[in-house]
């Protein structure tokens, strides 16, 4: 017999929208704009996922 997955929980969470209908169109061609930008979903994503990890608990359940 081949290996049989495990069963485990998995968590699907929706973060709060970031707003860029403040920006115009062509600031989507500023890198700094854009590097601020990723670096604020990097950041909110790897909080998001700090917090999950400290309520969790066990990988299986």
């Amino acid at each position: 017999l081949g290996a049989v997955p495990l069963p485990t929980k998995w968590t699907i969470q929706f973060g709060e929208p970031i707003a860029t209908d403040g920006y115009p169109p062509e600031a989507a061609d500023d890198p700094m704009l854009m590097f601020n930008l990723t670096d604020q979903v990097r950041e909110t994503i790897q909080h998001t996922l700090y917090k999950l990890l400290v309520q969790r608990r066990s990988v299986f359940f």
